[in-house]
């Protein structure tokens, strides 16, 4: 019965978060490339990617931790904590919005920033509080709120077309998405209050931020680097040649979701049951490499045919890392669950110095290629870097029982 309901919320999750991403890379995001152009569209990907950089640790952080911690609050009884660090998060957030946007703008506009810091703390806030969903395993509310979201894109769209401004899409969909969770949850009528566990959540808030941090560095830094070192035409042919890649792996990034809402209420895990759902992850994305590549050229000729020719030359590569992409994904929750809090530090800081010289030493030597190599050098490095911090931990688990049993 259990594993049964864990394949409906597994299905319910991945059709819930491929929704809005196919309305918006397969629908939206081509429409605003069409009437924008390949330099505006540069920057519109450069900043959307900014927002999400910033705003997607905090509220995902947040609603993880909240997740993992639940049940200590439950058992002492107390309430507290998330909604301070959920302002703290805002105002950080609201900040670095600023500064991120005049940079990439080359100029202040106070209704660009103004936009931006709506855009990205709405994205943040329904981030977090979605939670509420996932701690009663309700993967139905997720489904319908999903479905609010990309219904929110849709009319967000259409005051796009009517005022020119590309941030309401975001801003609209975002806002009758966090309206609906509002209304089901009760996480934002807490107490604005500190409880005695609230350094222990903050210690593991900072931790598991920096870590995730440095970990969506790596999902958006090819554009935000680009940007600065070829200009934002060249955004645009990159972003199209990773179009594909990202919409699998963050259509099976919900697995992961699933698995940790679960994973939460486990004391151990076989090292057996490890391996099998790696194995499977490997499967799944050596198939799901040759479907893409196949499947490549007329899906991008259909909604970016300005760069898609171009695009197509990185595909074999940029698919490539997003297939590695989806294993670490789904092999994440395990390490995070099952192994200390410090080793996502770990991970991350490693992930972010290969691919940081990776990227930079490899566009030195073969350009716009060069740079989507390196990044899927860091990709196979953080896969083997997790299989091997989940088996080394195994092994000293297994030789701490073995001695006390002697």
């Amino acid at each position: 019965m259990l594993k049964k309901k864990i394949i409906i919320d597994t299905i319910l999750n991945i059709i819930a978060t491929a929704l809005p991403i196919l309305i918006l890379q397969l629908v939206i995001l081509p429409v605003i490339g069409s009437r924008l152009g390949d330099v505006q569209y540069g920057l519109v990907i450069t900043l959307v990617s900014l927002s999400t950089l910033l705003s997607q640790p905090f509220g995902n952080v947040l609603n993880n931790i909240r997740l993992l911690t639940n049940i200590d609050y439950e058992k002492k009884q107390i309430e507290g904590d998330f909604n301070i660090l959920l302002l703290g998060a805002v105002v950080i957030n609201a900040c670095m919005m600023i500064v991120g946007t005049i940079y990439y703008e080359g100029a202040f506009s106070f209704s660009s920033v103004l936009f931006m810091i709506l855009l990205s703390c709405l994205n943040l806030t329904r981030e977090y509080l979605i939670v509420s969903f996932r701690i009663t395993l309700n993967y139905k509310a997720i489904l319908i709120n999903n479905v609010i979201l990309g219904i929110g894109y849709g009319l967000g769209l259409l005051v796009f077309w009517i005022t020119g401004y590309w941030p309401f899409i975001y801003i609209v969909g975002s806002a009758l998405s966090l309206l609906y969770i509002m209304r089901h949850s009760i996480l934002l009528k807490e107490k604005l209050t500190r409880t005695p566990l609230f350094k222990k959540t903050t210690y593991k808030s900072f931790i598991l931020f920096l870590s995730t941090f440095m970990k969506n560095v790596l999902i958006y830094a090819d554009k935000l680097l680009i940007f600065p070192l070829i200009g934002p035409a060249a955004v645009s042919v990159y972003y199209t040649a990773t179009i594909l890649g990202k919409i699998i792996s963050m259509a099976i990034t919900p697995v992961s979701s699933v698995m940790l809402s679960y994973l939460a209420r486990m004391e151990k895990m076989k090292r057996q049951h490890f391996f099998y759902v790696l194995f499977l992850s490997l499967v799944i994305g050596v198939i799901g490499y040759f479907v893409t590549v196949l499947i490549s050229h007329p899906v991008l000729q259909f909604l970016y045919p300005k760069w898609a020719e171009e695009s197509m030359k990185l595909i074999p590569i940029t698919i490539a890392t997003a297939m590695i992409d989806m294993m670490a994904s789904t092999i994440h929750p395990i390490v995070l669950r099952f192994n200390h809090m410090n080793w996502q530090m770990v991970i991350s800081a490693t992930n972010v110095i290969i691919y940081m010289v990776g990227v930079i030493l490899f566009y030195h030597l073969y350009g716009l290629m060069g740079f989507a190599i390196g990044g899927l050098a860091a990709s196979i490095v953080k896969v083997l870097l997790m299989i091997s911090i989940y088996l080394l931990n195994d092994f000293k688990k297994k030789q701490v029982k073995t001695s006390a049993g002697a």
